[in-house]
């Protein structure tokens, strides 16, 4: 029998991985993965996510919008913030 799969779980790795194929300056250094439950809530101006990976200049993050799709992108350090749980107004991942 084979194990159940996690069709929501396997279309956000598939788009994670998109991403790091996409990164906006493919020689910015290796792309480190955060652990689970240590990565950081953040905002990006008005977008509530979470980062996820990092390279030398850039944040991979993710969010989930009004209309309930997920999203990752890469983000310039510089525009990445990180807000406490309390300052947070993304949706849950």
């Amino acid at each position: 029998m084979r194990p159940k799969q996690d069709s929501i779980a396997f279309a956000r790795m598939m788009a994670q991985i998109e991403a790091d194929d996409n990164h906006p300056k493919p020689d910015d250094g290796k792309i480190t993965e955060l652990d689970l439950g240590k990565q950081p809530l953040v905002r990006v101006g008005e977008i509530y996510g979470r980062a996820i990976k990092y390279t030398r200049s850039f944040g991979l993050v993710e969010w989930v919008d009004d209309r309930r799709v997920y999203h990752v992108e890469w983000f310039p350090a510089g525009q990445i913030k990180r807000v406490d749980q309390e300052s947070w107004r993304g949706r849950p991942l």
